[in-house]
């Protein structure tokens, strides 16, 4: 069977996943519609209407809406890209892979770049329909960054975790918490008891949250993008899926 074959049944075999993040795109939509029924002037949600329709739990869930839309890409990401290499070890296509002729890094890198794709489409479709129905108007180009930015990075280190265990989206989301918390200590000053070289090494090691913070701020201020945080970005990501491919040559299957 072909590699694109075969890349397509494991986009076909996710399709129920692809519906979940359809589903959850149309949660983000109707909140968007809400907000601007109970809008004010230029968009801005009027609280107190919101509170007279809905109470508190309304509010809480409008502010936690509008957090996860703007980070949902990373969540896109985690979602199409768990189990990318890790469920083959699980129903034995891992070895059908090895026994077929060609490197099966290749198969895998188009699976996780197809998935990546699929995810970035999602979003890209929908965060600049909610800012129209928000705003009317949507935050240009940078939009396209930011879901880049996310899917890329989160995408490479779960597929990078997947070629050693199972859990890999959970971990990934667990260093993702990790290293927005040693980003703020960092900039805090609140690390001087952590010994300087291996302060360092966490920093390197950890998901580039200050560069991620760099061009978030950039969409949310609709500023031209910040290349130097793009750049980081793209070598962590590099850097992952080569130590994934690496790691693909040597595990057992």
């Amino acid at each position: 069977m072909k590699g694109t074959a075969l890349v397509l049944l494991d986009l076909q075999a996710r399709r129920r996943r692809i519906a979940l993040l359809v589903a959850f795109a149309f949660v983000f939509f109707a909140a968007a519609v809400v907000a601007r029924v109970a809008g004010g002037h230029e968009g801005h949600v009027e609280f107190d209407r919101l509170f007279q329709i809905g109470g508190y739990p309304l509010i809480s869930g409008m502010l936690l809406i509008g957090w996860l839309l703007g980070r949902f890409g990373m969540i896109a990401a985690f979602v199409m890209l768990a189990g990318v290499c890790s469920s083959d070890r699980a129903d034995g296509t891992a070895r059908l892979l090895q026994a077929r002729p060609g490197s099966p890094v290749t198969i895998y890198l188009a699976r996780f770049f197809a998935r990546a794709l699929v995810a970035f489409v999602i979003a890209a479709l929908l965060m600049p329909l909610f800012d129209f129905v928000m705003l009317g108007r949507w935050a240009g180009p940078m939009t396209f960054a930011l879901i880049g930015t996310y899917v890329l990075l989160f995408g490479a280190l779960t597929f990078l975790l997947s070629v050693w265990t199972r859990a890999d989206a959970w971990i990934a989301v667990l260093l993702s918490m990790l290293a927005m918390v040693w980003y703020s200590l960092r900039r805090g000053d609140l690390l001087a008891g952590v010994a300087p070289g291996l302060r360092e090494i966490i920093t390197v090691l950890l998901p580039p949250h200050g560069a991620i913070l760099e061009i978030e701020q950039a969409y949310a201020q609709e500023l031209a993008m910040p290349w130097d945080a793009a750049m980081i970005v793209l070598v962590y990501a590099a850097l992952a899926l080569l130590l994934g491919c690496v790691g693909l040559t040597r595990r057992e299957v």
